[in-house]
């Protein structure tokens, strides 16, 4: 399993912020994948977001400006909302409306009361404010996976559906979930580096992310054998190709990028799209803890 896959859409959110940023997973089969829908000015807005979150989106903002960084990050959220908006296809255009106008119109005018200050807000902020910025009301979530969908699957924003399957775990679970969790490590030096292409390439190049491979394939229980070992050959011989061809560079790879090149990164190819979505179920509900 390539925990790596989550870079396209890995902007160093809190659940607070996944509100605003608008990247999930999940399939929606009404959906269709177009080159057209791809090269739209929508999906370039998107894949462009995209790019500008890899600085470690709010959060990232806030930890190494403060209050005003927010404050400019928020600014620029809501003018990237206000294009999408203007830009959306009919697919997700209403579902751009409740979600530009509830961060506009409620979440905006809550963070500027506590000056963008969310240790203020988090000691300061009433129960219902705090529910707000926290959760989204599930007429809202519902918007947002909406458009959450169409950017990942549409546009190659990232995240690919996880299976609609349950596992239960046995002896195999925990040596293969070391092996899923050994690949990790170093990775967040690359969100830290704000996915500095050297620091990708280091960390993808490694004999330990190597070694990680060969031991999820070695320790894979026999229900996702084949899943893994299509998993982890995918990774070799298809998705560290991209990467190489844009020397490491994630942003290239989001904005110079094919919806091929795309695909082949989210695992959104109709090739592992399955293989990838039973591992990745398997690892969310059982190695999680």
């Amino acid at each position: 399993m390539n925990k790596a896959r989550s870079t396209t859409s890995v902007v160093a959110l809190t659940l607070t912020l996944a509100v605003m940023a608008g990247c999930g997973g999940g399939e929606d089969k009404k959906t269709a994948a177009s080159a057209n829908g791809f090269d739209s000015p929508y999906c370039v807005t998107a894949r462009t977001w995209a790019v500008h979150e890899l600085n470690g989106g709010g959060d990232g903002a806030y930890a190494s400006g403060g209050p005003a960084a927010l404050k400019k990050w928020w600014k620029e959220q809501l003018a990237y909302l206000e294009t999408s908006l203007q830009q959306a296809p009919p697919e997700v255009h209403d579902a751009e409306v409740v979600n530009e106008r509830v961060i506009r119109t409620v979440l905006t005018p809550v963070i500027e009361k506590y000056g963008f200050d969310w240790k203020r807000a988090e000691a300061e902020a009433s129960a219902s404010e705090k529910a707000l910025l926290s959760e989204p009301p599930s007429d809202v979530a519902e918007a947002q996976e909406t458009r959450n969908l169409y950017q990942n699957r549409v546009c190659g924003y990232g995240g690919s559906p996880v299976a609609d399957v349950a596992f239960t775990a046995n002896a195999a679970t925990k040596p293969f979930c070391e092996a899923v969790a050994a690949q990790q490590n170093g990775f967040e030096k690359v969100v830290s580096s704000g996915f500095d292409p050297a620091a990708f390439r280091s960390f993808l190049t490694s004999d330990s992310f190597q070694e990680a491979l060969d031991a999820q394939d070695a320790a894979a229980p026999s229900e996702i054998a084949a899943d893994v070992k299509a998993d982890t050959e995918w990774v070799r011989s298809r998705k560290l190709k991209v990467l190489e061809e844009f020397d490491y560079d994630l942003r290239r790879v989001l904005l110079e990028g094919s919806a091929e090149d795309l695909a082949v990164f989210t695992y959104w190819d109709p090739a592992i799209v399955e293989q990838d979505g039973r591992v990745t179920a398997y690892v969310d509900q059982l190695c999680a803890g």
